[in-house]
């Protein structure tokens, strides 16, 4: 296998590389988009002409739509590497995709356009995400000959992948493709919108956590319950809503059973890193734990603080924008400490972002709700993530380099 930098171009290089693109992209909307955009309660705030919304629109859109796939595929990566998988799909899979994300976004950023860059990236990463289900399926037993006894980690995180597939592959083909007004449009595609951005915000977190579970080789009643209810959850949540082209009673149903799932997910996730015996240090595996926790508070916020009292105005907007800001780096991170973990990483830069990271989420997320500001609130949180971020990337990289 070709080695660059130290390492081979398999699921470990692909990790680096997704960690890397995705900070990259996420400095060019902080500092190339955001920070020239003035507040309108400015002195001398001046309108944007109608062709600088369109460049901002696309690029944030095109962020949005590259970080749907990262955390996920770092989950993927990153268990790929833990299982030693080789091969020509495995190869192709870690090369093709980070030149799809890639392609993707600084295609769109760098032209203004989004042909043909959308439909270069969108069909490339699902034919890598259907090859991805495969390897994966193989790893865990669900495909070989060996087919596992019952439904546990492994077929979960397989499942979840699928559903994952399946509702991206349905808003690309079953509304995006259908122009109007002989296609969808209106509320049908809002709907179908909407539900496919709130399954892919479990997306990437669980498939790390399952994969995690399924590595750790961890049992019992509770692993067993969550492993099938969950994406039976996902699936009720989405198809519910696309097929009905209502809210009700799909959004509650699966909001209420991911909650009590999740839940039940710290418990384990906590049990499988603590156990009887407590560290001596924070690490990765307390970070892993308290950004699930971090994500659990902040999802029942929005669903119980804010939704089901009707409260709309800009406290619902700043709250759900600080929701999806801290969601965007939940499953990326998440990933990243329970490898870490598993890799039993223990040195000072370990330690600085176990402790940076899920800090800096809480204050990015509480301290806009609880003041209904963006400042100082925003560069607190952002700031740090970004350094941590990159100095992830580099410990990442001594991890699996050679």
């Amino acid at each position: 296998m070709v080695a660059v930098g130290g390492m081979e171009l398999g699921p470990g290089f692909a990790a680096v590389a997704v960690l890397f693109l995705s900070l990259a992209a996420k400095l060019f909307m902080s500092f190339g988009i955001r920070i020239k955009q003035k507040d309108p309660k400015d002195a001398g705030y001046e309108p944007l002409s109608q062709e600088a919304e369109g460049y901002i629109t696309n690029c944030s859109k095109a962020q949005l739509n590259v970080a749907e796939y990262e955390g996920l595929f770092l989950a993927i990566f990153l268990f790929l590497y833990l299982q030693k998988s080789e091969g020509l799909l495995v190869t192709i899979v870690c090369i093709w995709f980070p030149i799809a994300q890639a392609v993707y976004f600084w295609g769109r950023v760098l032209t203004g356009q989004v042909i043909p860059w959308a439909p270069l990236g969108a069909l490339s990463r699902y034919i890598i995400q259907g090859i991805s289900i495969y390897l994966v399926g193989n790893e865990v037993g669900v495909f070989g000959s060996g087919m596992p006894k019952q439904f546990g980690p492994g077929g979960a995180a397989v499942a979840v992948i699928f559903l994952s597939l399946a509702a991206k592959m349905y808003m690309s083909f079953g509304i995006r493709v259908q122009a109007p007004p002989d296609g969808v449009d209106g509320p049908a595609k809002e709907n179908a919108s909407a539900a496919q951005l709130n399954v892919k915000e479990y997306e990437g977190l669980f498939t790390a956590i399952f994969l995690f579970l399924y590595l750790q080789k961890v049992e019992g009643l509770l692993v067993t319950i969550v492993c099938i209810w969950f994406p039976i959850a996902q699936a009720i949540y989405f198809w519910g809503r696309v097929i009905s082209g209502n809210v009700m009673p799909w959004a509650p149903m699966g909001a209420l059973s991911r909650y009590v799932i999740q839940g039940i997910i710290i418990y384990l996730v906590s049990n499988e890193i603590f156990g009887s015996d407590p560290p001596k240090q924070w690490g990765p595996g307390g970070a892993a734990v308290a950004i699930i926790a971090l994500s659990l508070a902040a999802k029942m916020f929005m669903s119980f603080g804010i939704r089901i009292r009707q409260i709309e105005g800009e406290q619902k907007v700043n709250a759900s924008k600080a929701q999806l800001n801290v969601a965007e780096y939940e499953d990326v991170f998440t990933a990243v400490f329970l490898f870490l973990y598993m890799q039993k990483a223990d040195n000072i830069l370990v330690t600085i972002i176990s402790y940076v990271f899920p800090i800096a989420q809480a204050v990015y997320f509480w301290g806009r709700v609880i003041s209904g500001s963006v400042m100082p609130w925003a560069p607190m949180g952002a700031l740090p993530r970004y350094i941590g971020m990159g100095i992830t990337v580099y410990i990442l990289y001594t991890q699996v380099q050679g």
